[in-house]
């Protein structure tokens, strides 16, 4: 014995359709190796606001791709950007002896490096511009 799969009422035995709604019985089924290729009814993507990503990005470096779900990219950031911060002005707590100090060479590790850090800076913002667009158009997730 079967039932309709439309209705659920008893179906009589060899009977191809439904005696009360008329559906079917012998259809064909989904296997479960079969994805659904609709969404279900209702469902709704979440979005990853552009301009809040951008927000995030400005305000800490590395946050926005963070939001945007890129964790990796977003910690790796932040730690490049502390590190080479870091590492440009560190000698101006190092210094011992004023006298004998080569305020040159700090001059232009500091310039060299501070530029350096300003242009990762504004290109982790347009990143995470780029994460929150890719993420809504459904893009293919990247790597890191």
């Amino acid at each position: 014995m079967s039932y309709c799969s439309r209705c659920g009422s008893l179906a009589k035995e060899g009977a191809q359709f439904c005696d009360r709604c008329g559906a079917p019985l012998s259809g064909g089924f989904q296997s479960y190796n079969q994805g659904n290729q609709y969404p279900p009814y209702g469902y709704r993507r979440d979005e990853k606001e552009a301009i809040l990503a951008v927000v995030l990005s400005v305000l800490i470096p590395g946050l926005g791709q963070i939001y945007c779900g890129k964790v990796g990219r977003g910690i790796g950031v932040l730690v490049l950007i502390g590190l080479l911060s870091f590492v440009s002005f560190v000698p101006l707590f190092l210094v011992m002896d004023p006298m004998e100090f080569n305020f040159a060479g700090f001059f232009a590790l500091t310039v060299v490096m501070s530029i350096v850090v300003f242009i990762i800076y504004i290109w982790q913002i347009y990143d995470a511009y780029r994460c929150a667009d890719d993420h809504n158009k459904m893009a293919p997730p990247m790597r890191y």
